[in-house]
């Protein structure tokens, strides 16, 4: 990488000053007053007025109770304990979001562009132990923190698509007042287990529904901002200075538009937006929004599976050594795999060892934008993965360690629609734009193994670039 000088930095002895620089962390309080919060409330908070916030490590921290004696299980990833984050300032959204954002800050951590904390994310669903180290091996037994969570906040979560802000630190003093508001999750985000301590395969274990009807509830939720500030002023001089020059500030952020269908062999929708960055398409099982047991990430370790015992495949433990390799699980809320006839939408789990898919006819699929086709055939199971980690610009998924992962566990097809980028990239809006026409795009299926009945659930995730203008006086205007 060179300097502005042309200088390669290998060879640059330039040094960048910023002095009176200070930091601090502010603990924000409910406004909503709540201390506990259940399936289906909201959490708001006000933020500071003043002070450089910063919106990538600012996280809402929280502890979680569950209904005792149901079996209950956290899922993996705390982002799935709620199903919306909106952004208002002076009552103006800034960002709306969807109603499916649990789902879509998993498909971040599946593609690998968003990293899960083991200790504050709580990055696995747990069978046997909880984040406090209580034993969880009784029948019925359920995962809540009623010892240091109720002492301490145990969990975090951050702004989701916010917190990739460009800029990072933004003034809040040239914004109108900014509230977040984060909505929990309905209770079938909950899994409901028999008996953690006995793994896959077991009777009455793990992937054995337990008392069901479990409730979550979020207790002592608190925002922590992390705020610099300049001592000099020269920073606010400067933003002000080209807010006069130019009239504005741009501020940008992505924000993802959701369109949930059960799924046929197509789903038809329109869209209108400024810059269409991507397009993701993921399905669910019709028991993702059914509460009930842990669902097996393929290929982990089996008590007893059709004569199989211990890990399927060798990458995952010794492979075929009796009570021994790894043993992991997902939620059926965060379970997605491949809209397929063969292996059925309703097939067991379980049973189904080594994640078969063998079917000799494809499941290929498609997207249409107006007439023009994207890609220009039909995409194999090859090209769905391939395209999909170019428009998340990864070499590699984040949570699929084979192909049989990737399509009953981690699915996720998707098409870039702008330019690819480099971590080091000024910010740059290059998507397709679909202002001019009310667009209609659509998932479109090829193939005797697409599963058209109804079983599996579409939701298709279109990511557009928005951009916050704020000019004098606090005014601001917001483009998508």
């Amino acid at each position: 990488m060179e300097s502005a000088s042309g200088i390669p930095s290998a060879l640059s002895y330039s040094l960048n000053t910023l002095q009176g620089t200070s930091f601090n962390n502010f603990e924000v309080s409910p406004s909503t007053g709540a201390a506990s919060v259940s399936a289906g409330g909201e959490i708001r908070f006000q933020l500071p007025n003043v002070g450089l916030l910063d919106f990538k490590t600012s996280k809402m921290t929280f502890s979680v109770t569950t209904t005792a004696s149901k079996g209950a299980r956290l899922p993996a990833h705390t982002d799935t304990l709620f199903s919306s984050m909106t952004v208002k300032a002076g009552g103006i959204t800034l960002y709306a979001g969807n109603n499916f954002h649990h789902i879509l800050e998993n498909v971040k951590y599946n593609m690998g562009v968003k990293k899960a904390c083991g200790v504050t994310g709580h990055k696995d669903c747990l069978d046997g132990g909880n984040q406090e180290g209580v034993s969880l091996h009784a029948d019925d037994v359920s995962e809540t923190y009623a010892g240091l969570g109720a002492a301490n906040n145990v969990f975090s979560v951050d702004l989701g698509d916010m917190a990739k802000l460009s800029p990072r630190l933004l003034d809040l003093s040239i914004l109108p007042a900014l509230e977040i508001t984060f909505r929990v999750n309905d209770d079938n985000c909950l899994s409901s287990i028999k008996n953690g301590i006995k793994g896959r395969g077991a009777t009455n274990g793990a992937t054995t529904d337990g008392s069901l009807a479990a409730k979550i509830t979020i207790v002592n939720p608190k925002f922590y901002c992390n705020m610099y500030s300049l001592a000099s002023g020269a920073y606010q001089q400067a933003i002000r200075a080209r807010m006069d020059d130019v009239g504005y500030l741009s501020i940008c952020y992505d924000n993802h538009l959701c369109f949930n269908s059960s799924f046929t062999g197509s789903s038809r929708f329109s869209l209108s937006a400024m810059s269409l960055k991507r397009l993701t398409a993921v399905f669910r099982r019709s028991s993702a929004t059914t509460q009930g047991a842990f669902i097996p990430i393929v290929g982990g370790a089996m008590e007893s599976v059709d004569g199989v015992v211990g890990a399927g495949y060798g990458i995952l433990g010794s492979s075929r050594l009796a009570k021994s390799g790894v043993n992991e699980y997902q939620g059926a809320v965060q379970s997605m795999c491949l809209p397929t006839v063969a292996p059925a939408h309703n097939a067991n789990e379980d049973t189904n060892a080594f994640g078969l898919y063998n079917a000799t006819t494809p499941c290929n699929l498609a997207f249409k934008i107006q007439s023009a086709q994207i890609p220009q055939h039909f995409a194999g199971v090859d090209q769905q993965a391939e395209l999909t980690k170019l428009a998340y610009n990864v070499e590699e998924f984040g949570k699929a360690k084979i192909l049989p992962q990737y399509l009953a566990n981690y699915y996720a097809f998707a098409i870039p629609l702008s330019l690819p980028e480099s971590p080091l990239d000024k910010k740059t809006i290059s998507g397709l734009s679909t202002q001019s026409t009310n667009a209609f795009l659509e998932l479109t299926s090829n193939g005797a193994n697409v599963q058209t009945n109804g079983s599996y659930e579409v939701l298709v995730f279109a990511c557009v670039d928005t951009i916050l203008r704020v000019g004098a006086g606090k005014a601001i205007e917001v483009l998508m």
